[in-house]
């Protein structure tokens, strides 16, 4: 790659960490400190279209507003260097690189989520930690009027320290800031943004709205969703639908044909998946893993939102401030049941 082995601003690009539709992340050293960061550059090619340029630079300022949330990654600095790329001997032509510097990640969730192996080699306490860490940024993010809007495994960062792995939100290029006025024709918002696989109900069956209520319930699914990834290694909506490219075209027959289809009638393909999802759960979590998924990934939107059904939380502000409690009930269910099973074992018959 003829990025490699060059400076980039401040920074030489030693090694290619991964690459996206837009743009690649290089691990980036430091010239003068030999520090090591990730460096996200859009494609020249890329570059080339207005859009993916503006998502680009949405992305630093998004991040930017961000640097008090310690869910999501560090943000360093963003930049823009020229490379000139030799066409023909003696002829050089200029090409305009943008970057942005973040903290270096030891890898993703979906590394973990990709391998049957490796998922299942995570207890469930990690996964719910895991889990717990990107509900807690996604909930800092709205609290700033940012919605992620591209929630899945791959983009779930993680951060090791010692014994400690954290998640870290990362890839903004799709985010919204809810506070400004839509940015893109009200059709574009019909389906929202990303991977298909991962996209809630209502963008599959065009029915998307640009509104900042629109934006948090869909961030909602998205987080069962990713609970989902950890469990199975699938996105939801892949689990429900198989298929969606024929969703997608059943919603454009819709489309032409003056209809609106009722999102409820959806709701029995979505308890199935789910009870067939948590059958694998240890039993102590099974029920509260049950009614967290049927509340964030309602195919209803707006049933997301609904307060706790758990008596206990109904005075809760925002519908988070419950999901994260529960996870830390369901966190100490399963501690309490691995320390009561080491003392059994110590028991002589």
């Amino acid at each position: 790659m003829l990025l490699l082995s060059r400076p980039l601003g401040d920074y030489n690009l030693t090694q290619c960490l991964g690459r996206g539709g837009f743009g690649y992340v290089f691990e980036a050293v430091h010239a003068h400190s030999g520090a090591r960061f990730a460096a996200k550059v859009l494609k020249p090619s890329a570059a080339d279209s207005a859009d993916n340029v503006v998502d680009f630079e949405n992305e630093g300022q998004l991040l930017r507003r961000l640097k008090s949330c310690d869910g999501v990654i560090d943000y360093i600095e963003s930049g823009s260097d020229t490379f000139n790329l030799e066409a023909a001997p003696g002829i050089t032509v200029p090409v305009p690189i943008r970057f942005h510097i973040l903290a270096m990640a030891s890898g993703s969730a979906g590394e973990l989520t990709a391998d049957p192996a490796t998922r299942n080699s995570l207890d469930w306490t990690a996964r719910l930690r895991l889990w717990r860490d990107a509900v807690v940024a996604v909930h800092q993010m709205h609290r700033h009027d940012i919605a992620h809007r591209d929630l899945k495994a791959e983009n779930c960062l993680l951060m090791v320290r010692g014994n400690t792995t954290r998640v870290r939100l990362a890839d903004f290029g799709r985010a919204k800031d809810m506070s400004s006025a839509p940015a893109r024709s009200l059709e574009d918002y019909l389906h929202g943004r990303g991977d298909m696989r991962f996209a809630p109900p209502e963008f599959l069956f065009l029915q998307g709205e640009p509104a900042a209520r629109d934006f948090i319930c869909a961030d909602y699914y998205g987080l069962g969703s990713l609970l989902v990834e950890l469990t199975s290694g699938q996105p939801l909506s892949a689990l429900v639908f198989g298929d969606w490219g024929s969703i997608v075209r059943m919603a454009q027959d819709d489309i032409l044909a003056g209809r609106r289809r009722n999102l409820a009638g959806l709701s029995g393909q979505y308890v199935a998946v789910i009870a067939d999802l948590v059958s694998v759960m240890p039993a102590t979590i099974r029920e509260d893993a049950n009614t967290l998924l049927r509340r964030l990934c309602s195919p209803e939107p707006s049933k997301r939102l609904e307060s706790s059904p758990f008596r206990r939380d109904r005075l809760t502000q925002n519908p988070l401030d419950w999901v994260i409690r529960r996870v830390d009930i369901m966190v100490r269910r399963l501690e309490i049941e691995a320390r009561d099973e080491r003392r059994n074992r110590k028991i002589p018959a």
